[in-house]
């Protein structure tokens, strides 16, 4: 690999660790404060369905089709109310996150579980199952806390996941950098 080479795998991994470590810190702060944390999820989600419904509005009346005009138009309205509503009540709308989130867990756990049964225990089927039984035991967990867990169940979530997103960048940029180590002395 020659110096520019180098020098550019070098620049990404620092630039990829400082994302991660960054990362890792929202995730902690979401964990620190996760009823704040939580609300400023359910504004940002409420944010992007007003944004998104308004979008959809505007395209009615530039779409050739005017078929399905009033259709278009109830669900862009609904993205823009449901969007103001979260948006004004983040609390309610946080509660309605929460919702999903447990059908979602539920429903993917069974799901995993079901094809991880028909997988090979070799060709990762049991990882599979595991995944499921860890999505269904989570999604029973916030069912069971509800609606106590409403409150501060997403931003652990999130939380979580920008940690192990983080490290998994950090981790990531550190093979990148010993990868381009490698290929500078070979």
């Amino acid at each position: 690999m020659n110096e520019a080479g180098a020098s550019g795998v070098g620049s990404i991994t620092k630039s990829a660790t400082w994302i991660g470590v960054g990362l890792i810190i929202l995730g902690a702060l979401a964990l620190a404060v996760p009823q704040q944390s939580g609300l400023a999820i359910a504004v940002g989600v409420g944010i992007l369905l007003l944004l998104s419904g308004g979008l959809r509005v505007v395209f009615l009346f530039l779409s050739p089709s005017w078929g399905a005009f009033f259709l278009r138009l109830l669900f862009g309205g609904l993205s823009v109310v449901a969007g103001a509503y979260m948006i004004l009540d983040p609390a309610l709308g946080l509660k309605a996150i929460t919702i999903v989130a447990i059908v979602y867990f539920i429903f993917d756990g069974v799901v995993e579980i079901l094809i991880g049964i028909q997988l090979p225990a070799g060709g990762g089927g049991v990882w599979m199952m595991l995944s499921g039984v860890v999505s269904l035991a989570l999604g029973i967990f916030i069912w069971r806390q509800w609606p106590v867990s409403g409150d501060v169940a997403v931003a652990i979530l999130v939380g979580i996941k920008l940690i192990l997103n983080g490290i998994v960048i950090i981790a990531l940029a550190r093979g990148a950098k010993a990868l381009g180590g490698m290929l500078q002395d070979g």
